[in-house]
């Protein structure tokens, strides 16, 4: 499996995945992919995948008629992209028709084509339903071995590419760890600011004598994460007390972030789903794109062994 590489000039991304449905949130995510895969001089693999399950029932004629279908809607967008995006040289941007469960068919293109990031976008679905049913993104970003870009139906790409503000959610997790270095690498890269948040729970607090000592004691360990990665680049830290998902989501608006970057546990399941939500309704209420990496993301740096993480298992 290809890894985007964390290198001295910043980061190494060579093939770019992007899964369309040719929504409009998938559209924002195709424009967004495609000029990353421009600036860093990277192949784009864009992907339409689609699924067995709703054809079943319907019978082989309904999933024959739906797969020319979505085989014209490929050729259309192939045209448009010669249209609109000539610097895209013909070798430098493939479309790919896919059948079968969504992410599974996502994740397995990724390591077959040794892609370095997933650009995706997400409906924003909630409630029992996506509880359930879970979510492409969801289910895409949370075993991922490469980081995850995802566009939700109310983000802002204001500077598509090119990102200024930096938010990054810190836990002290090893996910989180990874998040705030890939972070601190790509504010490096596009001279932005970067912003360190970290969430109290208040209820864990109100027992507390000493409030501002606990925030004191937070920061000085945010400031650990960062040491030896905030060379060279502005950076601040910031402390909020209440729900997880709320304070995060505030804070992307109020720093007027271009990019929320945040690290994510793996998902086992419905019910992994049902009680650690926080990651999935980040993603798809946040104001502009997210970037999701696993404790298992594998970012390696032959320079600075330091900067590697583990190597997703093979067996995700």
């Amino acid at each position: 499996m290809a890894t985007a590489t964390l290198t001295p000039a910043g980061v190494g991304i060579r093939n770019v995945l992007i899964a369309t449905d040719f929504s409009r949130c998938s559209t924002a995510a195709l424009h967004l992919g495609l000029q990353l895969a421009h600036a860093y001089h990277a192949t784009a693999d864009i992907v339409f995948v689609l699924p067995n399950d709703p054809y079943l029932l319907a019978g082989p004629e309904a999933y024959v008629t739906a797969r020319e279908a979505a085989r014209r809607d490929l050729e259309e967008l192939k045209r448009e992209l010669q249209r609109d995006h000539p610097e895209l040289a013909p070798k430098g941007c493939h479309l790919f028709l896919l059948d079968g469960d969504v992410p599974d068919a996502i994740l397995n293109f990724a390591r077959q084509k040794e892609i370095d990031l997933i650009v995706l976008g997400t409906h924003g679905r909630g409630g029992l339903r996506k509880a359930l049913m879970g979510s492409v993104a969801e289910r895409v970003f949370r075993h991922s071995p490469v980081p995850v870009l995802t566009i939700g139906p109310a983000a802002c790409c204001s500077r598509p590419g090119e990102p200024q503000q930096i938010l990054v959610a810190a836990d002290f997790t090893a996910a989180s760890r990874c998040a705030v270095r890939y972070a601190a690498t790509l504010a490096r890269e596009h001279h932005a600011q970067l912003t360190l948040l970290h969430v109290l729970d208040p209820g864990h607090l109100q027992h507390l004598p000493d409030r501002a000592a606990i925030e004191r004691g937070m920061k000085t360990r945010l400031a650990e994460l960062l040491e030896g990665e905030n060379e060279g680049i502005p950076c601040s830290i910031r402390i909020a007390v209440g729900r997880v998902s709320r304070s995060i989501l505030e804070a992307a608006k109020e720093e007027q972030a271009d990019l929320l970057v945040m690290g994510v546990h793996s998902s086992s399941g419905v019910f992994d789903r049902l009680t650690l939500p926080h990651a999935y309704e980040i993603v798809r209420e946040a104001p502009c794109p997210v970037l999701t990496l696993r404790e298992s993301t594998f970012i390696a740096n032959p320079d600075r062994p330091e900067l590697s993480t583990l190597k997703a298992s093979e067996d995700e």
